[in-house]
C-alpha cells in the first residue's frame, strides 16, 4: 500500500484552525487510512492508503478536516521519495546544518506560474535567498522568517497555487519517518 505524507497548511497556529492530531488520527483510520502517524502539531501526517493519487489523498484528508474541525485548508501531499529528493537536493546545505529552522521548503499544491516564479527569483530579497524547483521553493531566511524581505516577496508573488512551509528540521524528520 502506498505511503503518503500530507501537510496541512496553517493549522494549530495560536487559537485559530485547531486540529487535534490524536482525533485526526482516529478520524483518518475511520476513513480507511492505515499506519497513521503525525509529527508535531502543525499538520504533518504520514499514512498508508490504497489510493494511488496524491490529489485523491489530499482531497479525502481535506474533507475530513473540514467536516470534523470546520477548517478548510489546503493539503499538500508528497510521496516519501519526493520528500527524500528535496532533502538530497538541499540548495543551502551549510545553512540547513547550522540553523535548520531558518531554511524552509514551501511545498506547493501544483506547478506554479513560470513568469511569477521568474519574477520571484529576480526580486530583491536582501540577505535572504530563494530557489525554486518544480513544486517546491526553498528559502534561507538570513535574519528570521517573520518580516523578512523574502517572506514579503513570496506572499505577493501570485504563483497561481497554494503552498505550505516546513522547516528543514521537519523535512528531515518526515523523511526519516518514511524511510526504510
Amino acid at each position: 500500500m502506498p505511503v503518503w505524507v500530507s501537510m496541512l497548511r496553517a493549522v494549530n497556529l495560536g487559537a485559530r484552525n485547531k486540529v487535534a492530531m490524536p482525533v485526526l488520527r482516529e478520524l483518518l483510520a475511520q476513513a480507511g487510512f492505515d499506519d497513521i502517524r503525525t509529527y508535531v502539531q502543525s499538520g504533518n501526517i504520514v499514512t498508508s492508503s490504497p489510493h494511488r493519487s496524491p490529489a485523491r489523498v489530499g482531497s479525502l484528508i481535506g474533507a475530513v478536516v473540514k467536516e470534523h474541525f470546520a477548517v478548510d485548508t489546503p493539503v499538500v501531499v508528497r510521496s516519501p521519495l519526493q520528500l527524500a529528493d528535496v532533502l538530497a537536493w538541499n540548495p543551502f546545505p551549510e545553512a540547513a546544518a547550522r540553523e535548520p529552522k531558518m531554511v524552509q521548503v514551501i511545498h506547493l499544491t501544483g506547478t506554479p506560474d513560470a513568469a511569477a516564479v521568474q519574477g520571484l527569483l529576480a526580486a530583491d530579497v536582501g540577505a535572504d535567498a530563494v530557489v525554486a524547483r518544480g513544486e517546491e521553493l526553498v528559502v534561507h531566511y538570513a535574519g528570521g522568517v517573520h518580516a523578512s524581505p523574502a517572506d514579503r516577496v513570496i506572499r505577493s508573488a501570485r504563483l497561481g497555487v497554494e503552498g505550505t512551509a516546513r522547516n528543514w528540521r521537519t523535512l528531515t524528520a518526515l523523511v526519516e519517518m518514511t524511510s526504510g
